[in-house]
């Protein structure tokens, strides 16, 4: 199957003219291959919050894409290496689709990825059931097909103190003031999406056709949508009490955007188990457990790193990244031999958050 147009050129706003992309790496970052080396790739090439937005991406059709990229003249390599920069063809053709097309520029795959689709999908199967309550119908077809959800929905409406018509009057009164602070198409493409008596919502599919577009690009531009929605109702929390008591129990895992893995160590760590004792705990090599606090630093911009670093090792590391903020690794060890790599990566990262390297 032909990748679409839209994640084609998607991918060729990833090149920059100015920095080098590896293009399996590039691959992998968006694939979503969460191990800590390509965590930290994402990290310096700018892409975190593009982690693992085409997961299904295929490895064969993406070589022929790139190809297809260079022969156009489109990304070039300056050497013999694998790296590739953006050339200013490309960066025309990135600039002329664009400027018809929405961009995802401010979504965060990483981060707001699983909460989003969470808090739509509750939103969406509530606005049904409180739909045809309203109407008093109990033979309807329920959108939501997942037995984890409808549960919570029951659970959801026998915790509310409301009455049961007047909870989906209060609730529809929050739909329509939410929907009053959106622009006309945005709200419009929400609308399209609800299923509620005798409504049906449309799919991106159907959406993509009706504004001449993508499904992709329907879908990123209602996640950029959601989220709008989301901080409004974080900001105005008291507006919309019902929204919010979802939206709540959406983003209350802080630790969501996490492998089970990682997450396991980051409770641990909160519990204040050094490193050594968590190793020991969950059976596992101090470096993995390192990984893992390297994947943390990176995804969150106020993880304390000199916290897992001596001070005096720490302020040494500084110094050296002061005089040489290219120092690799191996240059490192001549001046401070015996470094774990750990700590060498985590005032990378710290650094380049800093001073956004």
């Amino acid at each position: 199957m032909e990748q679409s147009l839209y994640s084609q050129y998607f991918c060729l706003s990833l090149y920059s003219k100015d920095h080098p992309v590896k293009p399996s790496t590039l691959y992998h970052i968006l694939t979503g291959k969460r191990t800590a080396s390509i965590l930290f790739k994402a990290h310096s090439y700018h892409m975190i919050n593009f982690f693992s937005i085409f997961p299904h991406l295929q490895r064969g059709q993406y070589d022929k894409m790139i190809q297809r990229f260079i022969a156009k003249g489109w990304i070039n390599s300056k050497k013999t290496n694998e790296d590739l920069y953006l050339c200013e063809k490309g960066k025309k053709e990135v600039e002329k689709y664009f400027s018809k097309h929405f961009y995802p520029i401010n979504i965060n795959q990483m981060t707001q990825g699983k909460p989003t689709k969470e808090f739509w999908k509750k939103i969406l199967f509530l606005t049904q059931v409180l739909s045809e309550l309203r109407y008093k119908n109990n033979y309807y077809l329920p959108i939501e097909k997942e037995w984890n959800r409808q549960l919570w929905v029951k659970n959801w409406l026998k915790r509310n103190s409301l009455e049961k018509q007047e909870l989906a009057v209060s609730f529809g009164k929050e739909w329509i003031q939410l929907l009053k602070e959106l622009n006309t198409i945005d709200a419009e493409i929400i609308v399209s999406q609800l299923t509620g008596h005798e409504k049906f919502g449309k799919t991106s599919a159907q959406l993509a056709v009706k504004y001449g577009v993508e499904p992709i690009e329907i879908a990123f531009l209602l996640q950029r949508i959601v989220i709008q929605l989301m901080n409004k109702v974080n900001d105005k929390k008291e507006n919309y009490p019902l929204f919010y008591f979802i939206y709540q129990e959406c983003v209350r895992d802080r630790f969501s955007s996490l492998s089970q893995s990682t997450k396991l160590t980051a409770q641990y760590l909160e519990e204040g188990l050094s490193i050594e004792k968590i190793a020991m705990r969950r059976k596992l090599k101090i470096n993995t457990i390192s990984e893992h606090i390297i994947e943390l630093a990176i995804i969150f911009p106020d993880f304390k790193v000199s916290s897992f670093i001596p001070q005096n090792e720490y302020k040494q590391l500084n110094t050296l990244f002061n005089s040489d903020e290219e120092i690799t690794y191996k240059e490192l060890l001549i001046k401070m031999p015996q470094i774990p790599f750990s700590w060498y990566r985590l005032v990378q990262v710290e650094r380049s958050r800093t001073f956004g390297q």
